[in-house]
This record gives C-alpha cells, structure tokens and sequence, in this order.
C-alpha cells in the first residue's frame, strides 16, 4: 500500500491571515493574471454584464434588479445577500482565462467571498430570494483585505463561447456586507476580462475540429442566450450534486430499534425523502451495507445513498496500517461482500471523529500520522478488493480544542483517498458554548481559541478541489429555551447560502444521545421550521442511482 501525500495545511493562523489581510488585496486563491481581451465599444477591458441583482433573505419577495450596488453579506435590515450576475460570451473561441473584476462602493471590509457557477435561467427583474437558484459548483475564493478597491475571480472553469455564464457571490462572514458597483451604476460596472490564447494556439478544452467547414461565420459579439428553464440539480459518479446539496439523516441513533423504522417515521415526519442515511459500525463482527441498508438504498420509489461509517475495534490505527491479518482477512470479505452485493457509489468513512482518540506519543499506535495511514490502508485495500465505488469522507470531530493541536494537520490522509470533507458539529439551546445559529454551528470561532478561522473557512482555503459535507449536525433541545431549535433551523434556510461548498447535510436524529436530544419534533414550531428547511430548492437535488 502507497504512503499518503503530504500536503502542505494552512494552519489556523495562517487562514486567519488570509481572511483578514488577503492574499493579493483582492485577488483569488492562485488567480492566473494576462492581459484581458479588448472588447470593442467598452469603456474598460472585458465584457459587461447582460444582467445583475442580488437577492435577500429577510426579503424573499423583493427584487433589486434596478439597484446601482451588488450587496454581499449580511445586513440587519435586509439579511443574507448574495449577488448574481451574467455575461454573455462571444463566439470567437475558448479563452485560455477568464476573471470577473467587481468594484467597492467603498473599501473597509475584509474577510472571504465565494464565486458559484449557477444556471442561467433567471431575470434581473424578476429574481427574489425566493426563487433564486441554487448554488453550484464553487469556483474560487478570494481573500479580500479591507482596503481592497476591487475584487477578482478566476472564473476560467465557467467560459465557454456561445454560451450564457451565470454566477452567484457570496461570503461566509455573517456580520459583514460588501457593497459593490451594479451595471447600473456610473462607475466601476462588473467587468469579465478574457484571455484568449495567440492565434493557431488551441486553449485547453477547446473542443476539437469537426473536420468540416462551418455552416455559417461565427458571430464576432456576444450572444444572449434566452433562459428555457433551470437544468435540474443531480448527482455525479462521486455522489457531488450539480447545484444545491444533498439532505440526510442518522436516525435513531443511540437507541434500540429498527433503524429503517425510524428512517422511514423521520420521512414521514419532516415531510420528505431523504438523499442520504447514515449508519455506523464497530469491528470485524459484521459486513455491510446490511440486507435492511440495502433495500433502503434500492428502493425503487424512494431510493437513497448510504453513508456508511465503519470504526475499528481491539486493534491500534498503526497495526492495521501495517498489515494487521485479523483486519486483512476481515476487509478482503468486506470488498468482496460490497463488490457482489451492492454495486452503486456509498459514502463511506473510516473510524469518524479520529482527534479524541489520538495519542501523540510516537509508538503509541494512535498518532495522528498513524490515523491518516490507516484510513489509506483500509481504503486501498477495499478498492483493490472490488469495492471501487465507496466515495470515501474524511470526517473531523471539528471541535475546536482540537484544531489546535500541532499534529491536526496530520490526520489528512491525501486526496487521492478522500473524495469529500466533512465534520460533525451541534448546536445548544442554553447559553454557553455552541449556542448560536446554524452560521455559528458550521463555522464556529472562539475567544478561546483566537487563531482558528471556522471549520468552514479552513476547509475551503484547505481543501479548493473537495466537496464539502456536515456529516452530523443538530440542535440539543431544552425546555429552558423550547425555541431555539426553530430559530436555528428558519436561519439555516437562508444561511445555507453563506456555505456553496458544502454538498450535504446530514443531521443527526437522537432521542438520547448520552443524555441529550436532537429530536425535530420536540416543539411544534421547531418541526414546521425544519419542515420549510427541507423544503428548500437547496436540497431540490435527483439523485442518480
């Protein structure tokens, strides 16, 4: 079995940095500079936009199509705002870059804002919070200091000739909003700047030659396309959603009883399927996914994918790295059981939640260098078995005594065996640590611990290329504070729009988890309000079975 690729983590401190200094005053993470494409008529290099607006969520209904200002961030008359816009690109050929350039009002604020790919088929003057679209592929990050005048993006994965790009801005600062200049305004209107490569020089992803002449001279302008509809959101081969995010649910965990009964009361409750169930494992006793998971994911109505975690027991991390045989023999009847009895991509971990478990003593079997070989081990081994649609998740414990450890960073075990990140975090319902909403739960901070940026924002600088996950979540309910749950749960419908990159949700269902409950149905109010989450276009997503 290979050694895992080291890479190179931004610590907390340097994440912090970034967020608060920039990198470049307002340019992305690595963003290629050229020269931009002269376009005939304009009053800067790049195309103007065919259309902008931004939307907010304490504002479902209203439209800003006509504003001369962008807002991004959080405003407390308005909510969280996130910005749109699209430009139609010119027939003359892949260009070899791209970068979409949007200017401040006024400088002053720093911190991380995101580019998403979304579909095109939406109006400046019609579009409202309400039915905004969701959020694709994320396409950059940007750090951008608080005297920045401008903000770029690398937007080069998004350009194609002859087709309509369409992106959405968003931050996951929650106590922040840019402002930034319209098409409408006088000054300082959104630019996309091309790179397009020398002449006879074939950019990559150019498609290649027919072998025929065209039928008609391409156009030298750019074309609008007219909006048909939204394409819907729906999964690829690794289970990543096109647009939107996934929802799941452990549920009835830590108690007796049939698990699919409780997946299907949950359904039954909430008032819908969901994409994922979550269950776990301990030792070499039993294969999985079980004949119950199985029929639970090949349901013909209702199908969904599993998220299986698997947690070794009565061996240490460093003896199955090397080759434990009790662990060999029982993963190659895994393989085999996977490879025969469930051919569709799984989602898949190995001992989730590693860093209470680590013993940084070299020798002690329990390093965090020790975990992140043994989850490669175990992962190599299964695919050379046959099981070779596990989409594999590395799942922090995201708690943040943790993220301070020197040795964090250790545990990633490389990309080429992880396919997605996620963590686990909850959120209380009693003043004190965690209680906050659903932005403070995904990226949680600390006086405590200064340095550290939040899980979200050290894992987008940390992990550009991965999906993203909160593979458990939930509210701890308390009859001190019955409301909290539905507080948390009505912002997370329009705060999920701080986080692009997370592609799944899975909460955590429990009626007594070491004395805590999680449960959604615990107040009316809290249920109607998970009830709306759900329901949300975030999660309007097909699975592909």
């Amino acid at each position: 079995m290979g050694k895992a690729r080291k890479r190179r983590f931004l610590t907390g401190t340097m994440v912090l940095a970034v967020v608060l200094a920039g990198l470049t005053a307002g340019h992305g993470l690595g963003l290629l500079e050229f020269s931009p494409l002269p376009i005939a008529g304009a009053e800067q290099p790049g195309l103007a936009a065919k259309g902008d607006t931004y939307t907010m969520g304490d504002q479902p209904e209203r439209n800003s199509g006509s504003a001369t200002e962008l807002h991004v961030g959080v405003s407390d008359e308005a909510g969280v705002a996130v910005g749109y816009l699209r430009f139609a690109i010119p027939t003359v050929g892949q260009p070899s870059a791209a970068a979409l350039q949007l200017s401040m009002v006024e400088p002053g604020v720093a911190g991380l804002l995101e580019i998403s790919q979304v579909d095109p088929a939406w109006s400046e003057g019609v579009l409202t919070a309400a039915e905004a679209p969701p959020l694709g592929r994320v396409l950059d990050t940007v750090a951008v200091s608080a005297d920045a005048r401008t903000v770029e993006f690398d937007v080069s994965q998004a350009v194609r000739p002859g087709r309509v790009a369409s992106f959405a801005v968003t931050t996951p600062a929650t106590g922040k909003l840019w402002r930034m200049h319209s098409r409408e305004s006088t000054s300082g209107a959104p630019s996309l700047r091309l790179e397009m490569p020398p002449v006879g020089v074939r950019s990559p992803g150019t498609p290649e030659d027919p072998g025929s002449e065209p039928t008609r001279r391409p156009l030298a302008g750019p074309v609008e396309a007219t909006p048909v509809g939204e394409e819907p959101c729906e999964t690829d081969e690794l289970l990543v959603p096109s647009c939107g995010a996934l929802l799941g649910v452990a549920p009835g965990a830590h108690v007796p009883g049939s698990k699919t009964e409780a997946l299907l009361r949950f359904e039954e409750l909430t008032g819908r399927q969901q994409h994922i169930y979550h269950a776990y494992h301990r030792g070499r006793g039993e294969l999985f996914p079980t004949a119950d998971q199985i029929a639970i994911a090949t349901d013909p109505q209702r199908p969904r994918a599993l998220f299986l975690n698997w947690k070794p027991t009565d061996v240490t991390w460093a003896q199955i790295a090397a080759g434990d045989p009790q662990t060999d023999a029982y993963l190659d009847e895994l393989a085999r059981h996977i490879a025969t009895e469930f051919d569709r991509p799984m989602f898949f971990t190995v001992h989730h939640e590693p860093e209470n478990d680590v013993v940084p003593e070299a020798g002690s079997g329990y390093t965090a260098t020790d975990y992140a070989d043994m989850f490669r081990y175990v992962v190599e081994r299964l695919r050379a078995g046959g099981a070779d649609k596990l989409v594999t998740v590395m799942v922090y414990m995201a708690y943040l005594k943790w993220t301070a450890q020197p040795w964090h960073g250790d545990l990633y075990p490389g990309d080429d065996v992880v396919d997605w990140v996620g963590w686990d975090t909850y959120g209380y319902s009693e003043p004190g640590h965690g209680f906050g909403d659903f932005a403070e739960l995904v990226n949680r901070v600390s006086d405590a611990n200064p340095e550290w940026p939040g899980f979200y924002n050290w894992a987008a600088v940390n992990f550009p290329d991965k999906p993203l996950m909160i593979a458990e979540w939930g509210v701890w309910y308390s009859e001190d504070n019955p409301l909290h749950q539905a507080k948390v749960f009505q912002h997370a419908t329009d705060q999920l729009s701080h986080f692009p990159r997370l592609k799944a949700v899975v909460y955590f269902e429990s009626e007594n988890a070491e004395g805590r409950d999680s449960r959604v149905q615990n107040e009316p109010r809290g249920l109607d309000a998970y009830r709306t989450l759900a329901d949300s276009k975030t999660f309007a997503t097909k699975l592909r079975t």
